[in-house]
């Protein structure tokens, strides 16, 4: 996934946003196959996390 990064965000903002989104999407998917989320709530979490790091980024 390509994310535009504004000039204004530091390499290590940068870094931390990213480590936060593996670790968030990581969680989101042993929820998942852990059967306490279904599929439709893990696509949502998905996005929802996508936007996230995509604001952030582009501050």
């Amino acid at each position: 996934m390509a994310i535009k990064v504004s000039k204004n965000v530091s390499i290590e903002q940068q870094k931390k946003v990213l480590v936060e989104e593996a670790w968030l999407k990581y969680y989101n998917q042993v929820l998942f196959e852990k059967g306490v989320i279904t599929e439709r709530e893990r696509n949502l979490m998905i996005n929802m996390i996508d936007a996230r790091t995509t604001k952030s980024l582009s501050r």
